[in-house]
């Protein structure tokens, strides 16, 4: 479900350009086989932030196809996105997919847990993007803020939940309640946190935004 009105759904997608014939194919196989990955607004201002941004280095935590590795890894200059990944086949797809579109020099994929991993890099990350297990996001950013630069700028997919959060009966949404309160809790913490200056904004699935204080 749009978490806007269906007309401006509607009029949204109604816009968005042609897109290389890679990224077409990602998205047609993602629809297909039902792998998750970020809707097209999302990666527009992935890489958006990416161009105006110009990061040395970017952390994404989960990879899945590499669709949104994509979208940044496109626009980057001068650096390289981390991005991590458990499952071995979606690696392989990623990795796929990225050599193909020609930015896989741009990018290392890290295949493990992101718990295990994160402690395990260097940084300082200059962008860090948060799209896997969303019980875990709490956690994902307390292993990642130590190593992100003084400016950083953080980016988190999936928090309105097909605006379920918003919902005052849970009985009727789609996402469970587990992540229901998972989401609700981070976008409450996020937005009156002393180290980060963030919003929830209504794009693709909901994301935050936010920038290191």
């Amino acid at each position: 479900m749009p978490i806007l009105a269906e007309h401006v759904d509607r009029y949204l997608q109604g816009i968005r350009p042609e897109r290389s014939a890679v990224m077409a194919e990602m998205e047609k196989f993602a629809e297909t086989d039902h792998v998750p990955i970020v809707h097209w607004e999302t990666g527009r201002f992935l890489a958006s932030l990416v161009r105006a941004t110009d990061p040395a280095l970017v952390l994404e935590v989960g990879t899945a196809i590499g669709y949104s590795t994509l979208h940044m890894a496109h626009e980057l200059g001068r650096g390289k996105v981390v991005t991590i990944e458990r499952d071995p086949a979606r690696v392989r797809q990623a990795s796929g997919y990225l050599e193909r579109a020609g930015v896989a020099d741009r990018v290392e994929i890290v295949e493990a847990d992101a718990t295990e991993a994160i402690d395990g890099l260097s940084g300082p990350f200059d962008l860090i993007f948060l799209d896997a297990t969303k019980t875990e996001y709490a956690r994902y950013l307390e292993m990642a803020e130590p190593k992100a630069a003084a400016r950083a700028v953080l980016v988190v997919d999936n928090m309105l939940m097909s605006g379920d959060v918003a919902l005052t009966d849970d009985s009727e949404a789609f996402w469970s309640p587990e992540n229901l309160a998972s989401a609700r809790a981070f976008n409450r913490k996020l937005v009156s946190s002393e180290r980060w200056l963030g919003a929830v904004l209504p794009i693709g699935d909901g994301v935050v935004f936010a920038a290191r204080r």
